[in-house]
């Protein structure tokens, strides 16, 4: 749906009927305004709407001739001031067409609320007003719109969220179970550490529960042969510990021994002499 604007035609519409009327006539300043609006000289158009003023007082119509050429300047601020003093016209087709200007304005800036509310305002003085009818069409569909692309961009922020917030939810349980078995690395080389130490502990104790007994055993032959010599007994020599002998050492003995005995069997038996009988 295209934007409709009053334009030229309904500034020349103002000159010839609207205005004339509410002014009681016709003004050579309005109408040389108008004149140069038509011609597109807005500079112009702006002096002589200063000059009907001047000669006229400030009237509702002449603001709503001015802020035309405003906005045909691109001065859409001050042309929003001028429309809003031409809503205040007792005559209804000036009074709808400031409404109008001002939703175009509204809507021009994606004001839809602000837009829609002038085009209402607009169709109630001049029900008949076919762009206004048609604009605020325009604006309910543009602010449709708008809610549908906020509502979606808003869920889309909120799916986003709920995405940050999983994959932080993960990163830290990650961090969690690093930091476990980080823990757990370390309770279990200090508790090998542990046993290590109890380990060599008990080893630093069994040397010296030996070196203990050897003293021990040292001592006592000490005093057994201080004992001896105070009885004046000779001092018994310690046995020897015989060395172990190899089984294939003292079967090879054997076989040694036996290779030098001259009976192979067995030794002869003592002879006996025998006495003669015949």
């Amino acid at each position: 749906m295209p934007l409709f604007s009053t334009s030229k035609l309904l500034a020349t519409v103002l000159a010839a009927g609207w205005l004339a009327e509410a002014l009681a006539g016709k003004n050579s300043d309005v109408e040389a305004g108008i004149a140069a609006y038509n011609a597109g000289d807005h500079e112009a158009a702006l002096a002589a709407y200063a000059a009907a003023e001047a000669e006229l007082g400030e009237r509702p119509e002449i603001f709503y001739d001015r802020g035309l050429a405003l906005v045909a300047k691109g001065d859409k601020d001050e042309a929003r001031k001028a429309f809003e003093r031409g809503t205040e016209s007792t005559y209804p087709d000036v009074h709808a067409s400031s409404e109008y200007e001002l939703g175009n304005l509204d809507l021009d800036a994606e004001a839809f609320d602000p837009a829609i509310e002038h085009y209402i305002k607009c169709l109630k003085a001049r029900p008949d007003h076919a762009n206004a009818k048609w604009n605020l069409e325009l604006a309910l569909l543009k602010k449709k719109q708008k809610e549908e692309e906020e509502k979606k961009k808003q869920e889309e922020e909120k799916k986003n969220q709920e995405e940050n917030k999983d994959e932080q939810k993960q990163d830290e349980e990650k961090q969690d179970e690093e930091k476990k078995d980080e823990q757990k690395q370390d309770e279990e080389k200090k508790d090998e550490e542990k046993q290590d130490e109890q380990k060599q502990d008990e080893q630093k104790q069994d040397e010296q529960k030996q070196d203990e007994q050897k003293q021990d055993e040292q001592r006592q032959d000490e005093q057994k042969q201080d004992e001896q010599k105070e009885k004046g007994e000779q001092p018994q020599p310690q046995p020897q510990p015989q060395p172990q002998l190899d089984k294939a050492d003292l079967d090879k003995a054997l076989e040694q021994l036996d290779a030098e005995d001259n009976f192979q069997l067995d030794r002869p038996a003592r002879q006996i002499r025998v006495e003669k009988d015949w």
